[in-house]
């Protein structure tokens, strides 16, 4: 520990920067989402951290999705997806996205419709289904840039929040 600027600075035991990095991002909080896509094989769908819009003119977003994953080829194939920006009563589905259960099956979890021929889900936070603009790879990584073809907002605002490994809500003060 070291003290700067009258603040108390913790140096993290670490092997490489990488490691100090995972500590780092561990300390980001981030909404919590399930990207979704389908083809003619059915659903497919993966809980993502790494989302955020990209502008506002065009209407954009933008998701970081690791190659590893099922459904990374169908969206990128397909071409088209949806970011289900999920409420907190949505928690018991990110173990469901996030590899607990594989492929199609994870649909069976979550009452879900089609929007613009998406899979989305119904009491998601938000929905944005976007038309796959570009992509750029990146060590283990594709970045999609989606254009926004259409938006469905829930009216009450409860984000579920993903911060150094637990799932939590905004404290709302007025």
């Amino acid at each position: 520990m070291s003290m700067t600027d009258g603040k108390l600075w913790y140096e993290a035991a670490q092997e490489t920067v990488a490691d100090g990095f995972k500590l780092a991002m561990r300390r980001l909080a981030a909404t919590v989402t399930i990207v979704s896509t389908a083809d003619d094989e059915g659903y497919h769908g993966l809980a993502a951290t790494a989302v955020t819009s990209v502008s506002a003119a065009p209407p954009s977003v933008l998701a970081c999705i690791n190659r590893s994953a099922s459904p990374s080829e169908v969206l990128i194939k397909r071409g088209r997806f949806a970011i289900n920006i999920l409420h907190a009563d949505n928690a018991g589905l990110v173990p469901v996205f996030s590899g607990k259960i594989k492929g199609p099956e994870r649909f069976k979890h979550g009452v879900w419709d089609h929007l613009d021929g998406v899979p989305v889900l119904t009491d998601a936070q938000a929905v944005i289904v976007c038309t796959l603009a570009e992509t750029l790879v990146f060590g283990t990584h594709t970045i999609v840039i989606g254009s926004v073809d259409a938006v469905r907002i829930r009216e009450d605002i409860n984000p579920l929040i993903y911060q150094d490994g637990y799932l939590g809500q905004v404290v709302r003060r007025e």
